[in-house]
């Protein structure tokens, strides 16, 4: 059995989202994250250059990983900084030290230097990848090193008879004053990301007296990536019919449904205003009910200020951890983000 790494092409497309189709996230709610109908579609919105890494054997795609460069901010100064998601293992492959030679190959294409760290996420409790990726890596494998934690809050979107037709605040893509918005309050976040104008992005913004104070994005890429329930613990599928009888909270959608959902992007308030945050996330929920849509996801990293007002709207909760990746050359990378909070943007994951 011989497994070779290459970069992907589009005639891989078909492989790559049924392998995706076929691996769930652990968890008590178990997700898979889909890219139909076209996996490539999904990888503009990770960043402006974006590589992705197959095994194959035999001509079968076993495995992946994508490597992504983008612009956040750092210490509130603009860098590239490499993101490394979408790890992938056929499950029958897993524990072939598959993961090992793959990143062996991410590091050939890390020599082009574009960027000297990198960050990625794991899900909470999915002890196989945090034991091959942190406990237990091999000395060929980069460094990771814990920076956070990143709650995926779920916010229900109500849809009420007789709402007006339109949103009766001003909704539309990024402007000028709110591109001046992001730059200014942007840099207080560590790997708050930067888009000179972010495609398919309406933004929704407070103002008080005249003074634009906090601004948000709602971010629909349902056309090109998907978030679909696999299943659910044993405890919480027995509980989920009772549980939608009676929560005045967000529904458990059935197995095998897709969220009708949209991301809350490039969150800002002036001054970490807990009443701004609230105002900004009620104008994202009434914007996404316009376009019918189920949940509103948010990402928020534990040291965020502003993750108790967005707790206030009572979301199903979604933990990961955010971890800093670097190879020897650059190991410092860690060592040198300040004490700003985290803004790891969810539309880019």
């Amino acid at each position: 059995m011989s497994v070779a790494f290459s970069v992907a092409t589009p005639g891989d497309d078909a492989a790559l989202r049924a392998l995706l189709a076929n691996s769930a996230m652990p968890g008590r709610i178990r997700i898979r994250l889909e890219r139909e109908p076209d996996y490539f579609a999904g990888c503009a919105a990770m960043g402006p250059f974006t590589q992705v890494l197959v095994a194959r054997d035999s001509g079968r795609v076993v495995g992946l990983a994508c490597r992504a460069v983008r612009p956040m901010y750092i210490n509130g100064i603009r860098e590239d900084v490499g993101y490394l998601g979408q790890l992938r293992v056929d499950p029958s492959y897993q524990g072939r030290s598959l993961v090992a030679r793959g990143f062996a190959m991410l590091r050939e294409l890390h020599a082009d230097g574009r960027a000297r760290g990198y960050v990625t996420t794991i899900v909470s409790g999915n002890a196989q990848a945090e034991g091959v990726l942190v406990g237990k890596r091999r000395p060929s494998m980069p460094r990771y090193r814990l920076l956070d934690s990143l709650f995926t809050l779920a916010i229900g979107v109500k849809r009420r008879a007789g709402s007006p037709a339109g949103p009766i605040f001003d909704a539309g893509p990024a402007g000028e004053p709110v591109l001046r918005f992001l730059a200014a309050h942007g840099p207080r976040r560590q790997l708050f990301p930067l888009f000179d104008d972010p495609p398919g992005v309406d933004f929704v913004s407070v103002q008080r007296d005249g003074e634009i104070v906090g601004v948000a994005g709602l971010w629909d890429q349902s056309a090109y990536k998907q978030t679909v329930i696999d299943a659910y613990d044993r405890l919480l599928a027995t509980a989920r019919p009772f549980y939608n009888l009676v929560t005045r909270g967000p529904r458990l959608p059935r197995p095998g449904s897709a969220l009708r959902t949209a991301y809350g992007s490039f969150f800002c308030a002036k001054d970490d205003d807990p009443s701004i945050a609230r105002e900004l996330i009620a104008q994202l929920l009434q914007l996404a009910a316009e376009r019918r849509l189920d949940h509103l996801l948010l990402g928020f990293s534990s040291r965020d200020p502003l993750l108790a007002a967005a707790r206030a709207f009572r979301p199903i909760e979604y933990r990961s951890d955010i971890y800093t990746v670097a190879w020897d050359d650059g190991d410092d990378f860690h060592d040198r983000l300040d004490s700003r909070p985290a803004r790891l943007e969810l539309a880019t994951l």
